[in-house]
């Protein structure tokens, strides 16, 4: 078993993929679980009632926890710090988080089977502090870097962008018709998405650069409403599916490598 504060060799997961959203076997104290990972917001871990109840290492806090969706409406739901959460072969260190709820969705139709598994939970980028996470879609897995992972970061195939973290979760600045528009980077989101008006007024593929403008990240995007966000949009499955993404949040940094 690899400790959170150890240094430690990468280790691989196996990502299952739902409608285009991944998820994960996770371990809880003495129960093991299917979870959505879910790195819009700042997500440690949502775990459902019966979880808390079967796990014996889950504290559930007087604290609520307030959050809104994409379309503004409020939510709250108590806090929880996780212990013994494992994922693959690595011991996370106690997990902060919240008792799961879920909205949206459908029963029935094409969303149903993705509703269903949502049911199970989810964890966050908030969970992996302490290590630089990759996410490639190609080969279904989720690493968990050490050492030698982060150094070959340093070659030329992967270009870093400035990594910012908040409440709206993991964020990055793209220049798209010469204007500075903030996206979030959301595992959870299935399309890619812009405010109405920001740019891109059309259904052709959207231009979108780096700040240096050498990295083309030009891709469909479909225009939203996103009153009272602090972002302009959000980058989701398409995005995920065409790059090899790192988030290292320690490190304010994210990699991207198209695919």
């Amino acid at each position: 078993m690899i400790s959170q504060h150890a240094a430690s060799a990468a280790d691989a997961v196996p990502l299952e993929f739902i409608n285009g959203i991944p998820f994960l076997n996770v371990s809880v104290g003495a129960t093991s679980s299917r979870m959505m990972f879910d790195s819009g917001g700042r997500l440690g871990i949502s775990v459902p009632a019966e979880t808390i109840t079967k796990s014996g290492s889950v504290q559930v806090l007087e604290e609520k926890k307030k959050f809104k969706d994409l379309q503004g409406n409020a939510y709250e739901t108590p806090r929880v710090i996780a212990g013994k959460v494992v994922i693959g072969s690595t011991m996370l260190a106690p997990v902060q988080g919240q008792v799961h709820m879920q909205w949206g969705g459908a029963p029935e139709g094409p969303e149903a089977e993705l509703t269903k598994a949502r049911a199970g939970g989810a964890i966050g980028l908030e969970a992996f502090a302490n290590f630089p996470l990759m996410f490639d879609y190609k080969q279904r897995t989720l690493s968990i870097l050490d050492a030698s992972g982060v150094i070959e970061l340093r070659q030329p195939k992967w270009r870093a962008l400035d990594l910012k973290y908040g409440n709206e979760g993991p964020v990055v600045t793209l220049q798209v018709e010469g204007k500075q528009l903030k996206f979030v980077l959301d595992t959870g989101a299935q399309v890619n998405v812009i405010r109405f008006g920001a740019a891109c007024d059309t259904n052709q593929a959207c231009e979108l650069r780096d700040m240096s403008g050498a990295l083309n990240l030009s891709m469909r995007i479909h225009r939203i409403k996103l009153d009272g966000a602090p972002f302009d949009g959000v980058l989701g499955a398409p995005f995920f599916r065409s790059h090899r993404v790192v988030f290292d949040v320690k490190g304010g940094k994210l990699y991207v490598s198209p695919v």
